[in-house]
């Protein structure tokens, strides 16, 4: 039993994309999703009036009658063990609770998966008690992708036989197993309305979950009117340098063509 459990918080603009690159190799989906930032801050957007919600996206265009895929709103105001709520309500609208499942992927939206190689990725991920897939993270548009300092992998996808206790992501804080087989990030190429409320939230529950503070002018200064001379693109003021540039990128043909097949943005 294979099952993917997914956190959302905003961006739905790859969403369907990204359920359909692990739905062949999944047997349950789980998506899980809130509709106000961790902090709850008073007189903010509403994310219905930016983009279009995770059950309106989901219903489009999967079948929930098969019971393959499961839907469930929540709002936590830390992110610490919001994974292990997840998974708990994932088990008990499937009923899993006396069966769990064999393997647990947690993914965010944003995880897109080249044709087939989720399926590869859970069958290296039997081996192991977890296991990390490495993301290619892509800038603004499929041409162009960030890199960190000294090569450094930001871990996407996570997979786990037994589910550990989580404090802010869904990485047990142990021992690093990195899979051969990763996934693309489009984290950073959502429509300018969810990246702005994006960067809004960052700034108001950053300082509140103790949580480093993303620089005030990023948004415009770095991402909105970002050309390729622009250095320096991590949001995160005190890692600013972490993220030296955007390098162009071609992305795979097989990847392409799958993209392309839903063009679908939400904005």
């Amino acid at each position: 039993m294979i099952l993917v459990v997914y956190r959302i918080l905003y961006g739905t603009d790859f969403l369907e994309r990204s359920i359909r690159s692990v739905y062949d190799a999944a047997d349950k989906i789980f998506v899980g999703y809130s509709t106000e930032p961790w902090s709850q801050p008073k007189n903010f957007p509403l994310l219905t009036d930016i983009e279009r919600s995770p059950p309106d996206v989901v219903e489009e265009y999967f079948d929930l009658s098969q019971g393959k895929i499961a839907i469930s709103q929540h709002q936590f105001n830390t992110p610490k063990g919001e994974f292990n709520f997840l998974h708990k309500k994932a088990l008990d609208l499937f009923y899993l609770r006396n069966e769990p499942p064999t393997l647990t992927i947690f993914m965010e939206p944003d995880m897109v998966w080249s044709p087939g190689v989720f399926k590869d990725f859970v069958k290296e991920a039997e081996n192991y008690t977890h296991l990390f897939a490495p993301q290619i993270e892509l800038w603004k548009t499929h041409k162009y992708r960030i890199r960190r300092i000294h090569d450094q992998t930001r871990l996407g996808p996570a997979a786990y036989k037994d589910i550990p206790e989580f404090r802010f992501g869904a990485y047990n804080g142990k021992e690093q197993i990195i899979s051969k087989h990763g996934c693309y990030n489009f984290g950073f190429c959502l429509n300018e309305k969810t990246m702005y409320y994006k960067h809004r939230a960052a700034l108001d529950f950053s300082p509140k979950i103790k949580d480093s503070i993303p620089v005030e002018s990023w948004y415009t200064e770095k991402w909105l009117n970002w050309t390729p001379a622009i250095g320096d693109l991590e949001p995160a003021s005190k890692h600013i340098a972490n993220i030296p540039k955007a390098d162009p990128f071609e992305m795979p043909e097989d990847m392409r063509k799958f993209m392309n097949e839903n063009p679908v943005k939400n904005t």
